[in-house]
C-alpha cells in the first residue's frame, strides 16, 4: 500500500478557517447577516428549552434536530477558542459533545423503544458512526457502546439509509469512515455485522487498520494508525460539491482535526487490556485536538435533564432501552 502522507493543505490555518466561517461572531457577516444568523440559532435553541419546560405542543420529534444543531454550534465555538487561542481546558468541548450524543441516543432509543409498533425515525449512518467516535474519544463508553449495539440493531429496519443507498440507480455516498467505525464496534463486541449496500469506495488504509487492531504489540500498530491519520488529512472538505462521491469522509469540520477514529481505537485497546502504541509523530495526533484523553465526567446541564425526564415520560419504554446509560 503506497504511503499517501499529509494533505498539503491540511494544517492549523485551515482547520481555524473551517471552524471559523461557520461560527456567527467570527464569520464576518455583516451586522443584518449575523443578527439574522444568531437569531436562527436562537430559534434552534428555544424549541429545546419549549420542550425541557413541558409544552404539550412540542413533541420529541421537534427537538432532536435542534439539539444537533445547537451541539455543532458549541463545538464550533469551543473549537474555535481551541485553534485560535491555544485554548487546553476541553469542558466546553465536552459540554457540546454531550449535547450531540443525547441527542443520538434520544433518537435512536425512541426508535428502540417502539420498534415494531412506529415508523423508524432514520439517521445516516454518517452521522451515527461520527456520534459513536466521539462518545468513545471522551471515554463514555457506556453511551458510545448502545449506539453501536442500537446501529447494528436498526439496520435491517433501514434505518441508517435512505431508498438512494440502496437503489444502484443512484450515486453511492463516499462513506468509508462511518462504515469502518461501525465494522471496528461490530468486531470489538463480536457481534455480526449486517450486510450493507453495496459501495464503490475502497479504502484499504482501514482494512488494514481493522486486521491488526487487537494486535497485542502495540508497535505493529504504528504503521496502520499512520496511515490512518494520512487518510484522515486527505479526506477533509477541500472544495464543496453536490455529488455524493465527493462528499469525502469529514465534510463535518468539527471532525477534521480531531482524530477520533484513533481515539477509539485506543478506547477499545484499553477495554480488552491492550496496551497502546507509543505517541504518533503525526500532524493530526499533535494538533489541538490530538490529545487522548482519559475519560471525561459526563456534564451536568438542567435543561437537557428536563429533556431526559420529558422525553421518558412521552415514549413509553425509553427510559427502559436508556437504562444504564442515562
Amino acid at each position: 500500500m503506497k504511503k499517501m502522507g499529509v494533505n498539503k493543505r491540511w494544517n492549523q490555518k485551515f482547520l481555524l478557517k473551517e471552524i471559523a466561517c461557520r461560527v456567527p461572531e467570527q464569520a464576518g457577516l455583516d451586522p443584518e447577516r449575523l443578527v439574522d444568523s444568531l437569531a436562527g440559532h436562537a430559534r434552534r435553541e428555544s424549541k429545546i428549552s419549549t420542550y425541557a419546560d413541558g409544552d404539550p405542543d412540542t413533541e420529541l420529534v421537534d427537538v432532536t434536530l435542534p439539539l444537533h444543531w445547537h451541539a455543532q454550534l458549541l463545538m464550533r465555538r469551543a473549537e474555535y477558542e481551541i485553534y485560535r487561542h491555544g485554548q487546553s481546558d476541553r469542558d466546553e468541548l465536552v459540554v457540546a459533545a454531550w449535547h450531540e450524543v443525547l441527542h443520538e441516543l434520544l433518537r435512536m432509543g425512541r426508535n428502540m423503544a417502539v420498534m415494531n409498533q412506529s415508523h423508524c425515525w432514520s439517521s445516516s449512518i454518517r452521522g451515527v458512526a461520527e456520534t459513536l467516535s466521539i462518545a468513545y474519544a471522551v471515554g463514555w463508553n457506556s453511551a458510545a457502546d448502545k449506539i453501536g449495539e442500537w446501529a447494528i440493531a436498526l439496520m435491517p429496519q433501514r434505518c441508517l439509509w435512505s431508498e438512494e443507498d440502496v437503489d444502484p440507480r443512484w450515486e453511492k455516498r463516499r462513506e468509508p469512515f462511518a462504515r469502518f467505525t461501525l465494522t471496528l464496534y461490530a468486531d470489538f463486541a463480536n457481534v455480526t455485522l449486517p450486510d450493507l449496500p453495496p459501495h464503490p469506495y475502497e479504502s484499504p488504509v482501514y482494512d488494514a487498520m481493522l486486521a491488526c487492531w487487537r494486535d497485542p504489540d502495540p508497535q505493529a500498530l504504528i504503521e496502520p494508525l499512520l496511515n490512518v491519520c494520512d487518510w484522515h488529512t486527505h479526506e477533509c472538505m477541500y472544495s464543496r460539491s453536490d455529488k455524493p462521491s465527493k462528499n469525502v469522509d469529514f465534510i463535518n469540520d468539527t471532525l477534521m482535526g480531531w482524530p477520533v477514529e484513533v481515539h477509539m481505537i485506543y478506547r477499545l485497546r484499553e477495554r480488552l487490556g491492550l496496551a497502546l502504541p507509543p505517541e504518533l509523530a503525526h500532524p493530526l495526533m499533535q494538533a489541538p485536538l490530538g490529545a487522548y484523553l482519559p475519560p471525561q465526567p459526563v456534564p451536568h446541564d438542567d435543561r437537557l435533564e428536563r429533556v431526559i425526564r420529558r422525553a421518558y415520560a412521552e415514549v413509553p419504554g425509553l427510559e427502559t432501552v436508556l437504562a444504564g446509560v442515562l
